[in-house]
């Protein structure tokens, strides 16, 4: 690669890494393309032409930096160990839960989200159907889907936020509390 091509490339990689933290801990709206850029060290026709606009620069810090963690992390879970599994989802969490939430929320009013947000609901779904294989081949046709629906939303990050944000449990009892919860459903 060129002197060039490595300055653009490191460039793009600058701004990405200071999007993925500043909307990690702050709503969307309160971020503002003048403070990405400025923290990234480049201006905002710099960052435009890198990324078209802070909708898709968002989209792209998920795709390329949060996703690719988020997965690291559940690879971890030993399939059929619940408490591995909730260990592993409650790790998540504890990381980017509150991001993520605030992503599902943004997406009810930002349609170019609603993609984002639909294919992370796809692959929770596949994840929790992988990693709780075992406790989902006793069941058969609609009562492995019931399950499958039910254990997705025990561990779906708003279950994680309403113990840890509204009920106000850390994050001991609230792992806890959703281990409990996907036993009670596997029995």
């Amino acid at each position: 690669m060129s002197a060039r091509g490595e300055a653009v490339r490191r460039t793009r990689e600058d701004i990405l890494d200071v999007a993925e933290a500043r909307f990690a801990e702050a709503w969307y709206d309160d971020v503002t393309l003048a403070q990405l850029a400025k923290a990234a060290g480049v201006s905002q026709q710099t960052l435009a032409n890198h990324f078209g606009s802070k909708l898709d620069l968002y989209v792209a810090a998920i795709r390329e930096r949060s996703a690719p963690r988020i997965t690291a992390v559940r690879e971890r879970a030993e399939t059929g160990d619940v408490a591995s599994v909730v260990a592993v989802v409650m790790e998540h969490y504890e990381i980017g839960g509150d991001a993520t939430a605030r992503l599902v929320a943004l997406a009810d009013r930002e349609p170019g989200l609603r993609a984002v947000v639909e294919g992370g609901v796809r692959a929770h779904r596949a994840w929790v159907a992988s990693v709780l294989a075992p406790q989902l081949a006793r069941r058969r046709g609609r009562r492995r889907e019931e399950l499958l629906t039910l254990l997705s939303t025990v561990l779906d990050v708003s279950t994680w936020r309403h113990l840890r944000r509204e009920v106000g449990l850390d994050a001991a009892d609230t792992e806890r509390h959703v281990r409990l919860l996907v036993e009670a459903l596997v029995g």
